[in-house]
């Protein structure tokens, strides 16, 4: 029996176990489906690379075909293991901008303004080159800037390349605006990724009344006159069951905490009952509102080896590595992705809606198929999609996928904003600090210029960028999930804690807004008791 039950050690779920367990008096278990794997890859920066290659720390998801990609599949990584997608992701630091959380506040939810959680993301941050106004010192996550001297030239060059287009160069892209050319922050420092595992719950492992329980799978939540009362779940082939005397807090990502709840029989009647799983709760939100960034690339190639590719050769690797293990120096103590740019795809926009990073090498399906050729991609996405999309389950099995739907493209508008964001890209790359090693364009190549040929291009190869938030999306009317509080509604004892509770997509990377909604969460949970 537990007071606590956090469902989930991911970015949230780490957060909530540090945060919930400083009680001494209160009992906190945590649940993850993934193992605890520590493993150099995920604690060297550059070890995200070798890790989405080989799908380890992974649920390895796809997404059911999309109308609007011509039919294919996504491959949708999500992190399992502790630390969940903290651990194997790529390092960047992103907060969106002041307005996405005013949005927030707008729709319905007080207490989520950017001015409300800035305290929060301040909390969580050790930031000492930011303006101390805006960002935090002596939090648990350390965060980076890459710094222009010691740029890869094409990371400068794409500054630079920018800056001559005519766009600002901005110091801090997490300050009150991102707009403009940027370096990389990023949540790595002295050659250690700064996850949520290991910031906020490795300290905190040997506390007495913190359990860690990992390879468990959750079957439901337990519920008993509209309270939540407990899970159960597998472990070690065995069905197990846990009681909380407080409150259940699911905090498995966009994916997971609504397939859990469907599959407690809290969600959308008529699709639950086709499972044959007793309705609790009829509550239709819950699986709907998936937002995601969908991602596009212009691929060039240069002239001279600038790019990643030979220190992908298995000598250089083992170089690079043992550097590494033996002087925590070289290569792999760094993110790869060192600059980017923020811009408007049209005037008149209050905030950027374009992010384009810039990446030192060539490669097709997620890092999976590395282009041997010397170049470089601007890979973009539009920062506020308008699609939405689905997550429902398809059995009563906690093992079975649940079939995740973006309806990627389903608004004309996404389109435009990527065709867009393409051509601010080759206008950058058209600049004169890439005239040393501008090579030919290698995708979509430069015959490729109408709109038409453009959207062709952008169905055929647009990818997801990670981001999937909002399929248990917090607000006030009847199609909400969860209420301000992040108390699913019309139950007790039960709350969500995670990127699903958003009810609209950040404007920027999801993984510390993630953490900062976990860290308002806790103070939450304490002032008011689900």
């Amino acid at each position: 029996m537990s007071d606590y039950i956090i469902v989930g050690a991911g970015s949230a779920g780490c957060v909530l176990a540090n945060r919930l367990s400083a009680d001494p008096a209160v009992q906190v278990t945590l649940l993850e489906a993934g193992g605890r794997d520590n493993s150099l890859f995920y604690r060297m920066p550059a070890g995200f690379f070798a890790l989405m290659k080989s799908g380890r720390g992974n649920w390895n998801y796809e997404s059911v075909p999309q109308a609007g990609l011509n039919g294919r599949t996504m491959y949708f990584p999500r992190g399992k293991v502790l630390g969940g997608s903290s651990s194997i992701n790529g390092l960047v630091v992103s907060r969106g901008n002041p307005g996405d959380y005013d949005r927030w506040a707008q729709m319905g939810n007080p207490g989520w303004s950017f001015r409300d959680c800035l305290p929060d993301f301040r909390k969580l941050e050790d930031y000492p080159e930011g303006d101390e106004a805006l960002h935090g010192r002596g939090g648990p996550i350390a965060v980076t800037r890459s710094p222009l001297a010691a740029m890869n030239p094409i990371a400068r060059a794409w500054i630079d390349g920018g800056m001559a287009a005519g766009h600002p160069f901005n110091p801090d892209v997490n300050g009150l605006t991102p707009f403009g050319m940027a370096q990389m922050q990023g949540n790595y420092v002295a050659g250690r990724r700064q996850s949520a595992a290991a910031r906020y719950l490795a300290p905190v492992l040997d506390r007495p009344n913190l359990r860690v329980i990992t390879g468990a799978l959750v079957k439901r939540v337990t519920l008993r006159g509209g309270r939540a009362t407990g899970v159960e779940y597998f472990h070690e082939g065995r069905l197990q069951s846990l009681s909380a005397t407080r409150e259940v807090i699911l905090s498995g990502g966009a994916i997971n905490s609504p397939q859990i709840l469907q599959l407690s029989g809290i969600g959308n009647g008529a699709h639950i009952r086709k499972h044959g799983i007793a309705v609790v709760h009829d509550l239709p939100g819950v699986g709907e509102n998936l937002r995601d960034h969908l991602s596009i690339s212009v691929k060039q190639r240069i002239t001279r080896p600038l790019s990643l590719l030979s220190s992908l050769r298995p000598l250089a690797m083992a170089k690079a590595l043992g550097q590494y293990l033996l002087f925590n120096s070289g290569p792999t103590t760094v993110s790869a992705l060192e600059a980017w740019a923020h811009l408007n795809s049209r005037d008149g926009l209050e905030y950027p809606d374009v992010q384009i990073y810039c990446v030192p090498l060539m490669y097709n399906d997620h890092g999976r198929d590395v282009i041997a050729e010397e170049g470089f991609m601007a890979t973009l996405n539009g920062l506020r999609p308008l699609s939405t999309g689905t997550v429902r389950i398809v059995a009563a099995d906690p093992a079975t996928p649940p079939a995740i739907d973006p309806r990627y493209l389903s608004e004309p508008e996404d389109l435009r904003v990527l065709r867009a964001g393409l051509r601010l890209s080759r206008a950058i790359i058209s600049q004169k600090p890439f005239d040393d090693f501008r090579g030919s364009e290698y995708a979509p190549g430069e015959d490729v210029t109408a709109d038409s040929a453009l959207d062709h291009y952008i169905r055929a190869n647009a990818a997801t960028l990670y981001h999937p938030v909002g399929t248990c999306r917090m607000g006030v009317d009847d199609s909400a999930v969860v209420d301000p509080a992040l108390r699913v509604r019309g139950l007790d004892g039960l709350r969500v804690v995670d990127a699903s509770v958003m009810p609209d997509i950040t404007s920027g990377n999801t993984n510390f807004p993630t953490m900062m909604i976990a860290e308002k969460a806790a103070d939450l949970i304490v002032r008011s008791p689900g």
